[in-house]
């Protein structure tokens, strides 16, 4: 599911800011990550480090669909310097298992780690 251009895009030195956007009862709600906090399982699922994200956690209890926004203005794109993805995908989170516990060595700060099953990865630049 994940292609070797959004691999790239995540992976780059440079890092490049992720929005996550979730839906409540009173409308979308947005937060953001950075490429270099995401990593990338075996599955191909992505797991975020959340310290805050209570919004979040709260809308994705009752509606699990996520809609990201990951960019790289340093990564070619269909026809110049510069692409970006929009996924979607189902989520839960995670705040105990070998998944958290490699997360939370990795970011000391973290209380829970959300979980993404990408289901689409739509290249648009």
């Amino acid at each position: 599911m994940l292609n070797e251009k959004l691999l790239e895009v995540l992976s780059h030195s440079t890092d490049g800011a992720i929005s996550i956007v979730t839906n409540g009862d009173d409308g979308p709600h947005l937060v953001n990550t950075w490429n270099s906090y995401v990593v990338v399982t075996p599955e191909d699922k992505l797991l975020i480090p959340a310290y805050g994200y209570n919004k979040t956690e709260k809308n994705l209890s009752v509606h699990n669909d996520v809609t990201l926004s990951i960019a790289s203005k340093e990564i070619q794109g269909y026809k110049a310097k510069g692409t970006g993805f929009i996924l979607k995908g189902t989520t839960r989170f995670l705040k105990s298992g070998e998944d958290f516990e490699r997360m939370k060595e990795k970011f000391s700060w973290v209380r829970a780690v959300l979980e993404i099953t990408v289901s689409s990865a739509k290249q648009m630049l």
